[in-house]
């Protein structure tokens, strides 16, 4: 009996780095399934990114305008996504997304009060794009986490979310048309952030090293094997 031991595998330097066990093991078990070139690529991707802003999608209508917007969302680096479906259910167009949805956290609300209270409670300063609104998108006090709310098509931003903003703003406008498609409002304000962000160092206000080790090991997963264990989509309230 040759009596042969199975030789374990050497721990990856990412997953020796992670604190948490169950992090360090997804780490290790879907990062041996990925190349080196994969694994430095994702990597890279998780240290630009970033929770300081957020948007938020009010019963969008449109599944092209909400998959536009989560697609420009997960370019820039945006992690977090939520929408409101109080009204409106969501629903995607997925030629447009392109497959980016697989690499955000997209949180669907049933509710847009938990909405509210949920990011606030996160520490997020509440801001809703208004036609109406005096402030420029451009004077915001962008220091302290923001999330960025967009209202409906149709029927624009609801009244409860007025009431409980804690500013409403506005993008200037040179022409004569009154307002911008809510996706390209949506590329303006991401643009403007990711401006911010480079002006003010992206690096100060990405991802804390634990919030880093777990969002690599759930991409390290979504690459591997896919979304269905691992889903981007978190349904709340």
């Amino acid at each position: 009996m040759s009596g042969l031991v199975e030789m374990a595998l050497p721990l990856l330097p990412e997953a020796a780095l992670a604190e948490d066990p169950a992090v360090r093991e997804a780490l290790q078990k879907y990062g041996l399934k990925l190349t080196e070139a994969r694994r430095k690529l994702l990597q890279g991707v998780v240290s630009r990114r970033t929770r300081h802003f957020s948007l938020v999608m009010e019963d969008l209508k449109d599944p092209h305008n909400i998959s536009a917007v989560i697609r420009t969302c997960e370019v820039f680096g945006f992690q977090d996504v939520h929408v409101i479906n109080e009204v409106n259910p969501y629903r995607v167009t997925r030629s447009v997304l392109k497959g980016s949805y697989k690499w955000l956290d997209i949180f669907c609300h049933s509710r847009r009060v938990e909405c509210l209270d949920n990011l606030r409670g996160r520490g997020y300063k509440i801001a809703v794009a208004s036609t109406s609104a005096e402030t420029s998108l451009y004077d915001l006090d962008l220091s302290q986490p923001v999330a960025f709310y967009l209202g409906s098509e149709t029927m624009g931003n609801h009244p409860e979310t007025l009431k409980r903003a804690d500013v409403r703003f506005r993008i200037p406008q040179q022409g004569l048309t009154e307002s911008l498609n809510v996706s390209v409002c949506a590329g303006v304000i991401i643009a403007t952030l990711d401006h911010w962000l480079r002006e003010n160092g992206r690096d100060k206000h990405s991802l804390s090293p634990e919030e880093r080790s777990a969002l690599l090991a759930t991409f390290y997963e979504r690459s591997a094997v896919g979304v269905d264990r691992n889903s981007p989509i978190h349904y709340l309230d």
